[in-house]
């Protein structure tokens, strides 16, 4: 923008000095001659580069609001789907643990169902609980058991085949 803004002074300039000495060698030179019409020239191509320059301006402008209106209106739409998306993960939340007090788990059963359905192993899992994988394995089987299923799958199954759209 500040190169525009030196290129249209300095166009302007040009053409002002341009119109300038035309009037002044116009008057110590009689009339029209050759000298006078190269300056005429030169201080019309200074006003014509300087026409253009302000519509490129003028264009660059409108496009930079336009970019900049679209900008905001998708940042918003952004916060919004994101608050949206917290707020559905909440749901799936409260879902997931309501179906865990029905099945009426501990809240070690609960917490290794938790990450059963992020997809740790049970190796991982006990790992981030500080615990052995066979305590793991027996609590994961425990939750199998009082929900009914057979396994980590049919668990994830349980809660997640619904939003799947086939």
């Amino acid at each position: 923008m500040n190169h525009l803004k030196f290129s249209l002074s300095t166009y302007t300039i040009i053409f002002l000095i341009s119109f300038l000495d035309v009037l002044h060698d116009w008057e110590g030179m009689g009339g029209l001659n050759p000298h006078i019409m190269v300056e005429i020239a030169m201080g019309l191509i200074a006003l014509g580069a300087f026409v253009v320059l302000m519509v490129w301006s003028v264009q660059q402008n409108k496009q930079l609001k336009t970019l900049k209106d679209s900008l905001s209106s998708t940042q918003k739409e952004l916060s919004e789907s994101q608050l949206q998306a917290q707020k559905l993960m909440g749901e799936f939340s409260k879902i997931i643990q309501t179906q865990f007090d029905d099945w009426k788990l501990t809240n070690s059963e609960k917490e290794v169902g938790l990450l059963l359905l992020k997809g740790l192993t049970l190796d991982e899992i006990a790992s981030v609980r500080e615990t052995k994988e066979k305590t793991v394995r027996q609590q994961a089987s425990n939750l199998y058991k009082k929900a009914g299923l057979s396994g980590r799958h049919e668990l994830v199954a349980y809660f997640f085949e619904d939003l799947l759209i086939y």
